[in-house]
């Protein structure tokens, strides 16, 4: 090996273990590391997931759900519309789903040619 090349090889590897150490020490990197990690979903209306939505976009919907459609299919309502939402069991409240009961979804749009826009449910905040 050449000289010159082992002093940034050592300098590397000491800084690379003094952040590793500082994130270990500061539970406040760790927090942040965390949540910026985490999907961003955006709010929007019913309405404009209709009109406006790209194919597995992120979104956050409020309103009710109001009616079971099929066995995971079931009918969403906000202010400015209805949607078809797709509720996966690892993703189903303990409680069941409870009809006209306010509720905050986050959930990814399925936006294919053929059909309307539905979305697949990541998670089911019921707002009390």
């Amino acid at each position: 090996m050449k000289k010159g090349y082992l002093l940034p090889i050592l300098l590397t590897g000491v800084m690379t273990g003094a952040c590793s150490q500082e994130s270990a020490d500061n539970p406040e990197i760790e927090r942040l590391s965390y949540f910026s990690s985490q999907p961003s979903y955006q709010k929007y209306s019913v309405e404009e997931i209709l009109r406006h939505s790209e194919d597995e976009e992120l979104v956050k919907i409020s309103g009710e759900i109001i009616q079971q459609i099929k066995d995971r299919i079931y009918l969403f309502r906000g202010e400015t519309g209805d949607i078809k939402i797709v509720i996966e069991d690892g993703v189903m409240p303990e409680q069941g789903v409870m009809l006209k009961s306010p509720v905050q979804i986050r959930g990814e749009v399925d936006n294919p040619v053929d059909r309307a826009p539905r979305v697949e449910v990541d998670a089911i905040q019921y707002v009390f």
